[in-house]
């Protein structure tokens, strides 16, 4: 669910972009309503490189603030923000602290540090999200994961590198970043690579 990276290359790829254009929330009533299909063709697909096996990775608008490096991870069951991010955004103050546990898919065990929640702005849609606080070494600024992609009604793909979701407006896409995705991996790589070398030289 988590894949660590190092520290430096986690502060180098913090990018923020500050907006503030109007925005407002709305109901879910209209989703019932809703004729328009999801679906994946070649035209979402134009850009990429083929065969891949990149993870989704994507800038959503959170609290006014465009957050790269976001991965979309429809096995987690949690999203997931780390403090850095917090602290570039000056949101410490908004913080509840709470630990909690969180276990990996090879059961892992993560604690977090608190819970916030804030605005997701996604295709005209906000959303309030809650996401918990987990200060562990990650190439990821944030993690996406059901409570959003499953109350969105959002389909993620990532072998089409796109997440789609419906709105009063129609169908909405957000393209995902295959460079982008293809570092973050370079990054842990490097950082568990440099990990086991160190651990090796412990035991030693």
């Amino acid at each position: 669910m988590i894949i660590g990276g190092g520290d430096d290359a986690f502060v180098n790829s913090l990018k923020f972009t500050t907006t503030h254009k109007l925005k407002r929330s709305i109901t879910r009533e209209w989703y019932d309503e809703l004729e328009e299909s999801i679906i994946f063709d070649k035209s979402d697909t134009p850009s990429l490189v083929f065969p891949h096996y990149d993870a989704l990775v994507i800038t959503l608008r959170v609290f006014d603030t465009d957050v790269r490096r976001i991965m979309v991870d429809d096995r987690s069951g949690a999203c997931i923000i780390h403090p850095r991010v917090l602290t570039q955004m000056k949101l410490e103050d908004r913080i509840v602290p709470c630990c909690i546990t969180l276990t990996g898919f090879n059961n892992a065990v993560e604690r977090t540090s608190g819970d916030i929640t804030l605005p997701v702005l996604a295709g005209g849609v906000i959303l309030e999200t809650m996401f918990h606080i987990m200060d562990q070494d990650t190439a990821y600024n944030a993690i996406i994961g059901r409570p959003w992609i499953h109350t969105m009604k959002a389909v993620p793909s990532s072998l089409d590198q796109v997440i789609k979701f419906p709105t009063p407006w129609g169908v909405f896409c957000i393209r995902g970043e295959q460079r982008t995705a293809q570092e973050c991996y370079r990054i842990a790589q490097d950082c568990t690579y440099t990990q086991q070398l160190k651990g090796n030289a412990e035991e030693s």
